[in-house]
């Protein structure tokens, strides 16, 4: 073999070994600049959902963020997120109990539909309102006369989007302007059309109209099961615990997945606002921390906080141990759990 050609192939040689050393080169370079591009959007994405902690058993208990980027991210989440999930309808929404639980809800991202029998004072049918805000949106229909069963399906409060439903329809225990029918002025309203009939109404609709059904929470009162004995005797002259416990029974054997609340004397309203931050400010006196037992044979009908039994149906709404069980409540000086969902857990599990 020539030399010229041998000195040939060693240069041919020597030129490949530098073109593939500089190709190997700009291949770990775009590499390393992969390797850190990802890392960087990594680190990003970490700092983006910092300090968002994750609702315990529901979307009603989601943290704020702690920086401005994350709380941004949060609402805008929370936005979507409630308008995608299903509803929780209050009945009886414009009572004390009913119009703090639509606002509470409301102020923790829920979609609700509050009910209400009143009208407003510019209509004279049934009307449908929606009031929607970073927080969540409050649905109000009005005019809705639950002692009607077909009112009550035709209202547009139910369907398959119900995953929830609070109860806080009740009266008084005595004759009042209550028991008043508001267009014939006839005592219409007492204890059975309004504790029983109204409520196995919106009982038998749920069941029919409402497929997804999580939960249904009802409002009744301490005592139903103790109309025998003082001071209950009394509380119960006209029937409006004899009523309650109807209620309850069919409730009880309806196969919704339930939980029951019995409030004693309620205190802390009525209010006039769907707004929380107003609600909380029209309210009197420091009796939040809560006395509960499981049924009903401890507590005797002191005075219950409103505040207290709308954060306890709330917080019912969210804990899967309170299904299928009735809690007795009062409220005595001091803070209570508030909207701490899990302080509410391990009252609910004590009882």
């Amino acid at each position: 073999m020539p030399a010229s050609s041998g000195v040939s192939d060693a240069r041919a040689r020597d030129d490949a070994m530098t073109t593939m050393g500089a190709t190997t080169t700009r291949a770990m370079t775009m590499t390393t600049t992969t390797r850190s591009v990802r890392r960087r959007r990594r680190a990003r994405t970490t700092t983006t959902s910092r300090g968002r902690r994750p609702g315990v058993d529901g979307d009603y208990y989601t943290a704020r963020g702690t920086t401005t980027t994350t709380t941004t991210t949060t609402r805008a989440t929370r936005e979507t997120n409630a308008s995608s999930k299903g509803k929780t309808v209050v009945i009886g929404a414009s009572g004390g109990v009913g119009q703090i639980v639509a606002a509470t809800l409301a102020s923790r991202g829920a979609r609700v539909v509050a009910v209400s029998r009143g009208l407003r004072e510019t209509t004279t049918t049934t009307t449908t309102t929606t009031t929607t805000g970073a927080e969540g949106n409050v649905e109000t229909i009005c005019g809705v006369d639950c002692r009607d069963i077909d009112a009550v399906e035709r209202s547009g409060a139910f369907g398959e989007d119900v995953e929830s439903v609070v109860c806080c329809l009740g009266t008084t225990a005595f004759p009042s302007a209550r028991w008043r029918d508001a267009e014939t002025g006839a005592f219409t309203n007492g204890p059975e059309a309004t504790d029983y009939v109204s409520v196995r109404n919106v009982i038998e609709t749920t069941k029919k109209m409402c497929p997804r059904l999580k939960r249904f929470v009802m409002v009744s009162s301490v005592g139903v099961l103790r109309t025998n004995v003082m001071p209950f005797i009394i509380l119960n002259a006209f029937g409006v615990l004899r009523q309650k416990r109807r209620g309850e029974e069919h409730l009880e054997n309806s196969t919704l997945p339930y939980t029951i609340l019995r409030p004693g004397r309620l205190t802390d309203g009525p209010y006039t606002s769907y707004d929380l931050n107003t609600l909380l400010r029209a309210t009197s006196g420091t009796k939040r921390a809560v006395q509960i037992g499981g049924g009903d044979d401890v507590l005797l009908p002191e005075a219950t906080s409103r505040l207290v039994v709308a954060e306890a149906a709330c917080a019912a709404l969210q804990i899967e141990s309170t299904v299928g069980r009735a809690f007795e409540l009062g409220s005595t000086e001091g803070d209570g759990p508030g909207s701490d969902l899990e302080a509410w857990r391990a009252l609910f599990d004590s009882a």
